[in-house]
């Protein structure tokens, strides 16, 4: 049997394949590490993995202070209004008009304190261009047998709104809501006393 001598040219065939799988490896590496890169974006951008969760803008308070002060829009503010006899002529209002929006809520107290003179008074308010009419029906009542059992105030559909009879030093609030655009007259129906003690709730 003869021996094979060892040559210099399967030297060097051995060493570049060596060199060969070396640069596969580094290659194949590279590869796979940029492939699951890509795989991993992707997946990121479609199940949101890596979307930042914005926070909300910051609301000046200033800002939030203000919105919570304004009513809704088209809402306005209930008026309150209080009456009471003047302290200078106790036949008569010490308010003589108030004005008020169509559909507004109108909250009306009576205060029926005077210091000097304390008598039975009322407030009835009519529909516009009453005031006359309602003033004779109070009259007319002063002789009726049930006058002071109703307070005073007629059957009369002219009548949209009234308090009860109230005695001195007594108090009544009513709640309605404004009517149509007009001048609404207001009056005690006490006989006697709707010549002067009468006002006007101006309805715009």
């Amino acid at each position: 049997m003869s021996a094979h001598p060892h040559t210099s040219s399967d030297d060097s065939g051995s060493i570049w394949k060596f060199l060969n799988i070396i640069f596969a490896v580094v290659v194949g590496g590279f590869a796979l590490f940029w492939a699951l890169v890509l795989l991993y974006g992707t997946k990121a951008e479609t199940s949101g993995w890596n979307k930042e969760v914005e926070a909300p803008a910051a609301t000046p308070a200033a800002a939030v202070a203000s919105v919570a002060a304004e009513p809704a829009p088209g809402a306005v503010a209930p008026l309150e209004i209080t009456l009471k006899p003047d302290t200078a002529n106790p036949l008569a209002y010490d308010v003589k008009e108030f004005k008020v929006k169509a559909g507004q809520t109108v909250k009306l107290t009576f205060n029926n304190t005077h210091p000097a003179v304390p008598q039975p008074h009322n407030v009835v308010i009519g529909v516009a261009g009453s005031k006359d009419k309602l003033m004779g029906l109070a009259m007319q009542m002063a002789t009726a047998p049930d006058g002071m059992a109703k307070g005073f105030i007629p059957d009369s559909p002219d009548i949209l709104f009234h308090t009860k009879l109230l005695q001195p030093n007594t108090t009544e609030t009513i709640e309605f809501k404004a009517p149509a655009a007009g001048d609404y007259p207001y009056l005690c129906t006490f006989p006697g006393h709707g010549a002067i003690m009468n006002g006007v709730m101006k309805v715009e």
